[in-house]
């Protein structure tokens, strides 16, 4: 019995650090090739009236998404130009997450409105 559970407890430590290393792996390669979404910038930050959002490369099927800290969607667009300028006067004081994606990876930055 004894024998059984050090077996399985070896095979569990094995396997946990198999699939750490894997993960990180796999982080590292979407990350290389997908800076695109690692160049979007997001301006002014905090902002009373507009939230601009810029980067250096478009890619096709672009999606922006806006939640407020409960999880709401505030905003949604597909882009197809290096520069947006989102309204944002109607929006409630707090922090906003603005997330980029596309059909390989997505990157979330913080956006603060006044």
């Amino acid at each position: 019995m004894k024998t059984k559970l050090l077996v399985l407890l070896l095979f569990i430590g094995g396997f946990s650090s198999f699939a750490q290393s894997t993960t990180r792996d796999n982080i590292d390669i979407i990350n290389s090739q997908n800076d695109k979404l690692n160049e979007f910038s997001i301006s002014p930050n905090p902002s009373k009236r507009v939230l601009n959002i810029e980067f250096s490369k478009i890619d096709n099927d672009l999606r922006l998404e806006v939640y407020d800290v409960l999880g709401k969607r505030v905003h949604k667009a597909v882009l197809n130009q290096l520069k947006t300028t989102i309204n944002v006067t109607n929006w409630k004081s707090g922090v906003y997450l603005v997330r980029l994606s596309n059909d390989k990876t997505s990157l979330t930055k913080r956006f603060i409105k006044q």
